[in-house]
């Protein structure tokens, strides 16, 4: 999807999400995904969501930092009918080993994607002090 161009990307993701709603695997396909997507130095505000692109925008401008990554994962899975009603939240954390944030996406407090990137981690198993950045059921 990433080295398409225009309303073609969108019509590659929006075939993607439809494959979400029998895998066995929606989330691992997820973080898989959009490991794949070509990344740039960071741009998106993370403490102002009403400046955030919305998941048309945001797929359309092929820019993505961290954080767009994440967004893109959420908008991702919400756009999703198996996900429409879950609940999601945006974290943030500070690894002992960077001084730049880490940001990963958790589903209904049981799943993280990202927290290890393109992957999907246990969110119980998460022990490092995380800030939710944004959180709710339905997109910012």
């Amino acid at each position: 999807m990433f080295d398409t161009f225009g309303t073609e990307r969108l019509t590659k993701w929006k075939e993607f999400r439809t494959t979400l709603e029998t895998s066995e695997s929606p989330l691992e396909k997820v973080a898989e995904f959009w490991s794949k997507a070509p990344f740039v130095s960071p741009f998106l505000n993370p403490q102002n969501s009403t400046e955030w692109p919305d998941p048309w925008h945001l797929v359309l401008d092929n820019r993505y930092d961290q954080l767009a990554i994440v967004l893109g994962m959420l908008y991702t899975v919400k756009l999703s009918q198996r996900f429409i009603h879950a609940h999601c939240e945006i974290h943030t954390s500070i690894s002992s080993n960077k001084n730049e944030p880490n940001f990963f996406l958790v589903i209904d407090k049981t799943h993280a994607l990202n927290y290890d990137y393109g992957t999907v981690t246990d969110y119980n198993t998460i022990t490092n002090q995380t800030n939710i950045l944004w959180a709710g059921s339905q997109l910012p």
